[in-house]
């Protein structure tokens, strides 16, 4: 149950003692008043006149508290009203952020499959968000209606974390949909403290996620003769930038694979995400342009880290992978730093899979031939991992992130068990990730994957953290 839905439930049990109470206290009226007061007329009429103004005020109670109804009724949230003062009540407003949460596809669900499909979507929608959080230890958190599509909810927690547990949850709802529906979610966060004008606070909000929406509208229409321009603007003025992430071997118990995660920031389109420097890349069919740019910024940072043993998971897109130019390339590259591609894991993921499979296994096998190793990304979701496992020579395979936020499902436990089994069988290493809770870790490590990645493991650092940490 929802927590706006129990604070409405003590509002209704509050309105019911308010009716209850006074009949109670006309009952003793009457009893009194016939023993302590002679039987007059006079008397009689006065009290009789107790029962009109009782059937007013209980009529009253009862439009009224229809009236003022706390919880919105299709999705069960606060009303807009009450949400919007709770958030004016919030104390510590420092350590406090006010979240804003839009379904940006709602109008085209309610055209595709009905308002009552669209109304059921939001109320699911809303039970799987309150449950990620009772997972992650939020307990009784306010979440509001603010319009049709949107919801503003507020958590006292550290607001990077906040940031990266929606940005998980965001992508878990959109990966998996909703009752067989598409659903696409966009989140903007601010701190309390922003502004002490709520309806300022709740502007800036919208404003974040109008800027969100703008960036995904433009960033698939860079032209073609833009896009050498940004990848020269970024790296030009050192902003591509690169984290890394440690998975932890469960065989050796120690950090054996380092994630590397990309962003770029251009000062023409702002800050870009993987995805959004994906959708660019895809979309002007320079695959290869940029990942031969990542590697080349890739092997020049990454040496203080190359004293220890470890791996490093780059992704790259699979069209670059067929491309037997880029091979050549990064051989000649390695070779000239003197880094031996054993050290490199290519991680590919693919939405559709290749006509020719046979010669994509002759691609990967040539890859593998001289050192390198192949990943499945995130594997069991909905792309053609499975095509792959089943045709390809695969060396490692990184689950969805479906399978660890569904961990507590007993189907979802058993499939990931089995798969591990299955896959590990096949002499194929496997690894979990989005691993952020001491309790998830143990359930995860009676699975024995061969790797486990996650918060629980390690956050994202970039090269001055990670060097601090292993050498």
């Amino acid at each position: 149950m929802l927590y706006s839905e129990i604070k409405e439930r003590e509002n209704r049990f509050i309105t019911a003692l308010k009716i209850v109470f006074p009949l109670l206290l006309l009952i003793g009226i009457f009893f009194h008043s016939y023993q302590l007061f002679p039987h007059t007329s006079i008397n009689f009429i006065l009290l009789i006149l107790l029962i009109p103004i009782y059937v007013y005020y209980t009529v009253y109670l009862i439009y009224y508290g229809f009236q003022t109804s706390l919880i919105d009724p299709i999705t069960k949230t606060f009303t807009r009203a009450e949400i919007i003062a709770k958030i004016k009540k919030i104390n510590d407003r420092e350590n406090t952020a006010v979240i804003f949460l839009h379904v940006n596809n709602l109008s085209d669900i309610n055209e595709r499959y009905g308002i009552n499909n669209g109304d059921l979507v939001l109320g699911q929608f809303i039970q799987k968000l309150e449950f990620f959080l009772r997972e992650h230890r939020f307990k009784k958190v306010a979440i509001g209606r603010y319009s049709s599509d949107s919801f503003l909810l507020y958590l006292k927690h550290p607001h990077k974390e906040l940031r990266h547990l929606l940005m998980i949850f965001t992508k878990s709802v959109q990966n998996v949909g909703i009752s067989n529906i598409e659903i696409k979610v966009a989140f903007s966060l601010l701190s309390a403290a922003y502004d002490s004008d709520t309806h300022n606070l709740i502007e800036r909000l919208l404003m974040l996620i109008e800027e969100q929406k703008k960036s995904e509208e433009t960033t698939p229409h860079i032209k073609l003769n833009q896009f050498h321009m940004i990848i020269d603007e970024a790296i030009k003025q050192h902003q591509l930038f690169f984290k890394y992430q440690p998975s932890l071997s469960l065989q050796t118990e120690q950090i054996s694979i380092l994630e590397v995660l990309i962003r770029m920031e251009s000062h023409t389109y702002g800050s870009l995400s993987k995805q959004q420097i994906q959708r660019i890349v895809n979309h002007t069919g320079y695959e290869m342009a940029f990942d031969e740019k990542v590697f080349e910024l890739l092997v020049e940072e990454m040496e203080p880290l190359l004293q220890k043993e470890l791996l490093f998971s780059v992704e790259i897109s699979p069209v670059t992978l067929r491309n037997l130019s880029f091979k050549r390339y990064l051989l000649t590259l390695l070779s000239q730093h003197k880094i031996d591609p054993h050290r490199f894991i290519l991680e590919i993921t693919e939405q559709k899979s290749y006509e020719n499979m046979h010669r994509f296994r002759e691609i990967i096998e040539s890859y593998q031939e001289v050192g390198f190793k192949i990943a499945l990304g995130n594997f069991g979701g909905n792309n053609c991992g499975f095509e792959y496992l089943k045709h390809l020579p695969i060396d490692l395979v990184k689950f969805d992130i479906e399978f660890t936020k569904k961990i507590e499902d007993s189907k979802y436990q058993q499939l990931l068990l089995h798969y591990v089994e299955l896959i590990q069988s096949l002499h194929i290493q496997s690894m979990v990730k989005f691993v952020d809770k001491e309790a998830l870790l143990e359930k995860i490590k009676e699975i024995r994957p061969d790797f486990i990645q996650g918060f629980c493991i390690s956050k994202p650092k970039n090269l001055e953290q990670i060097v601090g940490d292993i050498l």
